[in-house]
């Protein structure tokens, strides 16, 4: 590609990327559409920007600093200290309101609407003015940006119902105000386009060895793989499936009989499919680890997960080691959390009252310090923090292949469908899905934590990691024995309670890394659990059954944003739940 066509295809990505275009269809072909031959790679750096958006795959230091300070703890995910003591937390807690809920209620809505759209709906434009041979060698990048497009708007529907979608990003067609489409035909129309471009990817093959390669060298998500492609968007559809579980139960068993069958979905742990951040030098700058590394007050260990779910309970000896036999609770323990100042797994109860057995293991001086952060004034990861907390070791891990669609997920999808349709999955043994979805997902969390090189002289440096976050090789007898365990206790299970425990799973395989799917499974769960949330949220927390609109939309978009204006608020359930009866924290005396 010569200078000026290079200069050219960057121009176009910077302009996308600023969101500054506002020019129409005709003027797209005009600028950037190049009769000699170019368009392979445009189309090309175009796919390779629409992977890179930040807080699509790769998340970003601003959502995560505002899901961490408010969303995780309406999701009980992470305990901040300060909100266990009643002195300091004694009245109704509204996560949308303050400077950070306001900005974090817009963040998803706005970047699907724009910053994810634009790239691809120039792509999209551009494809319809190619030849019919230049379509057929650039379809593979059309069905990966169904498959992206796809990925972005099940996230957005799901937290906000009805959204702009079919006219979302059209500024280059001169459409500046969009309309709002039905999660109904937004779920169907998504469904569809994932089930055409895993067909479509199974039979495409490259012209050529060098079409090969520019695809492979801007796929940053699957290297290149057109199996992973599939299987990526196989498994998006089984989640989107299972969403409908309440109000298209026919569809959602049809669709994933449908896959079972196929058996192409995310089913090994190598097959996980996640981001690796490219830009190292900046990486503690601008995504996920500023942000968690910031918010380390909310990163306290919940009691829910390592009391509730990984049925680990402290007993006295522990701190100098927790007995090798003793294979009764989950492993991933020690990768996920680091322990407390005095070396144990003691997680922070989340029910005020229950803070009273904290001085079973600490002094009061310990716990007043804990409560009001003192022992956070060096810093908030600081070695001498009190409680347990999520591993920083684990956590920050640059080389991180962040999760963006993962195994684990899929197992418990396939246990939920033969639990939820015993008739229609009889083939399915849900306790070996939940084996392997631990299995695997411990596998991630053990061997992030064990890849992590970085330290106080590397690049980026990573300061105040505690010597005991390091975990020591997998105990594969341990892994063998608890998934055993668990499968048994779930087999014991009445179907609302295996319903819990698959949910239960999901909730620590995905914790603070993907605190979107565990929100949207918990407002799934409501109409199954007699209308209670499946997770237990920080006190006095008000729970969002849905996210606001931006106040953008009724001041710049009027005349669309009528058709929704009376369903924003917090208390209307989405279109997929099947309710009509807000879910509700009744945890904490304010409310």
């Amino acid at each position: 590609m010569n200078k000026l066509a290079k200069y050219i295809v960057y121009l176009l990505v910077s302009v996308i990327m600023t969101g500054t275009i506002t020019s129409c269809a005709d003027d797209l072909r005009k600028e950037f559409y190049n009769p000699d031959k170019v368009t392979e790679p445009q189309y090309n750096l175009l796919f390779a920007s629409a992977l890179t958006q930040t807080h699509l795959f790769r998340y970003e230091y601003g959502p995560v600093y505002h899901y961490m300070r408010g969303f995780t703890k309406m999701l009980g995910l992470g305990v901040s200290p300060l909100y266990l003591d009643a002195s300091q937390n004694s009245t109704i807690i509204q996560p949308w309101l303050d400077w950070s809920g306001v900005e974090f209620n817009k963040a998803i809505f706005e970047k699907t609407n724009v910053d994810y759209s634009k790239n691809l709906n120039a792509m999209t434009l551009l494809y319809n003015v190619m030849t019919e041979e230049e379509k057929a060698r650039n379809a593979v990048y059309v069905y990966c940006s169904d498959i992206v497009r796809g990925y972005a708007f099940q996230r957005s529907t799901d937290m906000y119902d009805d959204i702009p979608y079919s006219e979302a990003g059209g500024a280059f067609e001169g459409v500046f105000y969009a309309k709002y489409d039905t999660q109904d035909f937004i779920y169907a129309d998504i469904m569809t386009k994932l089930k055409d471009a895993a067909a479509g990817l199974s039979s495409f093959t490259f012209a050529s060895d060098m079409d090969e390669v520019r695809f492979s060298s801007a796929d940053i998500l699957c290297k290149g793989s057109i199996d992973q492609w599939i299987r990526f968007a196989n498994s998006l559809r089984l989640r989107m499936a299972m969403r409908l579980c309440h109000v298209k139960p026919e569809e959602a068993i049809a669709t994933i009989r449908e896959l079972v069958n196929e058996n192409l979905l995310i089913l090994e742990y190598e097959q996980n499919i996640g981001i690796e951040e490219q830009d190292k030098v900046n990486a503690f700058a601008v995504t996920f680890f500023r942000g968690i590394d910031e918010r380390g007050y909310e990163c306290g260990a919940p009691e829910t997960i390592i009391k509730d779910i990984m049925n680990y309970e402290y007993q006295p000896g522990d701190e100098n080691g927790i007995p090798a036999d003793r294979h009764d609770y989950d492993p991933r323990l020690f990768a996920m959390f680091q322990p407390d100042i005095h070396n144990r797994y003691i997680g922070l109860p989340l029910i005020m009252a229950d803070t009273a057995k904290l001085s079973d293991y600490y002094t009061a001086q310990e716990i007043y310090d804990m409560f009001n952060f003192i022992d956070a004034e060096e810093h908030v990861w600081s070695e001498n923090r009190i409680p347990a907390m999520y591993n920083r070791k684990t956590y920050f891990n640059f080389d991180m292949l962040y999760p963006v669609m993962h195994a684990p997920e899929v197992h418990l999808l396939l246990a939920e469908a033969a639990i939820r349709w015993p008739g229609d999955f009889s083939d399915i043994d849900p306790a070996e899905h939940i084996r392997k979805a631990i299995d695997i997902s411990t596998r991630f969390y053990y061997q992030t934590n064990m890849g992590n090189t970085y330290g106080p002289s590397s690049t980026p440096a990573l300061q105040h990691v505690k010597e005991s976050a390091s975990v020591s090789e997998l105990d594969e007898a341990h892994l063998s024995d608890y998934c055993n365990f668990a499968a048994e206790k779930f087999n014991s299970l009445n179907t609302q309670e295996k319903l819990k425990f698959i949910f239960d799973q999901k909730f620590v395989d995905m914790n603070i890394l993907n605190p979107y799917e565990i929100y949207n499974e918990a407002r799934r769960l409501v109409k199954d659990l007699n209308g209670q949330l499946p997770l237990l949220p920080t006190p006095n927390i008000v729970f969002m059954d849905r996210f606001y609109y931006p106040d953008s939309e009724s001041r710049d978009n009027p005349d669309n944003f009528q058709a929704v204006a009376y369903k924003n608020n917090h208390t209307t359930p989405v279109w997929w739940s099947g309710r009509t009866q807000a879910a509700v924290n009744t945890n904490g005396d304010a409310l």
